[in-house]
C-alpha cells in the first residue's frame, strides 16, 4: 500500500482529481463497497459533495450525477476510530477539564504552582480575590486544550514529561516559568487510570505497522484527505502508518508551485523533526508578501511531508486565469 500525495493549485482540480479516483473502482470492484473521504471542514463536505455530483454516476450526455457511497469524516473522527476511543474518550479537553480544575483546587498555595495561584486569586482578598477565583473554570478549560494540542502537536512531548524530564519537545529545558506545566500534566495523569495520549498514540502506530490492530469498516480500502492545509504530527504519523496497510491519498492546496519546490530544496531531505516557529526561515524563502504573510501553514505542513515516502501527483490547472482582479491575484501567487 501506498501514501499519496496530490497537489493543485485550485480546489475544483482538486476535486476532480479525486472524482476521476473514486470512479475508478479497479481498487473496490465491490459496487457496494464504500469509499471513506476525511475532510477538515462540514463545509468542505457540503461543496465537495456538490462536485462529486457533476461526475459520479453521471449518464452518457448528462452533467448531473449522484454522490453517494462516499463516507465523510472529520481528521478527529478518524483518529478517534483508530485509536477506538471515537465515542468515550477521557483526553478529550471537555472531559479532561474537570481533572485538571481538581488538581488546580488541591494545589493552590503550593510553590510549583505558583503562578496559577497568583493568577487565580490564591492569598488575595475582597472583590480582586472573587474576580480572579471567577476565572477556574476558564483557566482548567484553557490548559485541557492545551494539553491536547501538545498531544497532536508533539506527543513525545508528554511522555517526556511523565518520565519527569522538563523539556520543550524541541532539543531544549522548559523555561522556569512554565515548569508548572509539567508538573500539573504529571498530576493529572495520575487522577486518570487509562493510558496516556502519547502512550496511546505509540500503541496505535506500534499496532498499524505490524498488522495486528484491526482496523474499523470505516477505514476502507482508500482513504482520501481532502482540501486540508493543517494536519498535526500525530496525524500525520497515524496516515504513514496506516499507508503500510492501505492506499491513503492526501489531496492539498497549493498556493504555488514553485514556492513548494524552493520550500522541499530549502527543507532538505531530512529536516528537523520540531522547529520553533522562532527558528522557522522558510519565510525567507517566499516572495510575495501575502503568501510569506499568509502561508504559514502551507509551510509548516510542508515541513512535516518532506522525507516521507510518498509518491507525489501535480494535477494542472487551466491554462487561462480569469481577467479579473481576483484571477490576476491569484495569477501572481501562483507565480510567487
Amino acid at each position: 500500500m501506498t501514501l499519496h500525495v496530490h497537489r493543485a493549485a485550485g480546489s475544483e482540480a482538486l476535486a476532480g482529481g479525486l472524482a476521476d479516483l473514486l470512479a475508478d473502482r479497479s481498487a473496490a470492484p465491490d459496487p457496494f463497497a464504500w469509499e471513506t473521504v476525511v475532510v477538515p471542514a462540514r463545509g468542505v463536505e457540503r461543496w465537495l459533495t456538490q462536485r462529486l455530483a457533476h461526475r459520479l454516476g453521471v449518464a452518457p450526455g448528462s452533467a448531473d450525477g449522484v454522490c453517494a457511497g462516499v463516507r465523510f469524516l472529520r481528521p478527529s473522527s478518524l483518529v478517534g476510530l483508530l485509536t477506538g476511543t471515537e465515542r468515550d474518550d477521557p483526553w478529550r479537553p471537555d472531559r479532561l477539564v474537570w481533572r485538571v480544575l481538581e488538581v488546580l483546587d488541591a494545589s493552590l498555595g503550593e510553590p510549583w504552582c505558583a503562578v496559577v495561584s497568583r493568577h487565580l486569586g490564591h492569598g488575595y482578598d475582597g472583590v480582586e480575590a472573587e474576580l480572579r477565583r471567577s476565572r477556574r473554570y476558564a483557566v482548567a478549560r484553557r490548559l485541557a486544550q492545551l494539553f491536547d494540542s501538545y498531544a497532536g502537536e508533539r506527543p513525545g512531548l508528554l511522555a517526556a514529561w511523565a518520565a519527569g524530564q522538563d523539556t520543550d519537545g524541541a532539543g531544549g529545558t522548559l523555561p522556569a516559568d512554565l515548569t508548572w506545566q509539567a508538573e500539573l500534566w504529571r498530576r493529572v495523569l495520575a487522577r486518570v487510570p487509562l493510558p496516556s495520549p502519547d502512550q496511546r498514540h505509540a500503541a496505535t502506530l506500534a499496532g498499524l505497522r505490524d498488522g495486528s490492530l484491526a482496523l474499523p469498516a470505516e477505514v476502507t480500502a482508500r482513504l482520501s484527505l481532502f482540501g486540508h492545509t493543517r494536519l498535526n504530527r500525530a496525524e500525520i504519523e497515524l496516515l504513514v502508518a496506516l499507508a503500510e496497510q492501505r492506499d491513503v491519498h492526501l489531496w492539498l492546496p497549493e498556493p504555488s508551485a514553485d514556492l513548494t519546490d524552493r520550500l522541499r530544496a530549502g527543507l532538505g531531505e531530512h529536516p528537523a523533526s520540531v522547529v520553533p516557529r522562532s527558528g522557522d526561515d522558510t519565510g525567507a524563502l517566499v516572495r510575495h508578501p501575502l503568501l510569506a504573510a499568509l502561508g504559514r501553514d502551507t509551510r509548516e505542513l510542508e515541513r512535516s511531508l518532506v522525507g516521507l515516502d510518498a509518491i507525489g501527483h501535480r494535477h494542472p490547472e487551466p491554462a487561462t486565469a480569469p481577467q479579473t482582479l481576483l484571477g490576476w491575484l491569484q495569477s501572481d501567487l501562483r507565480a510567487d
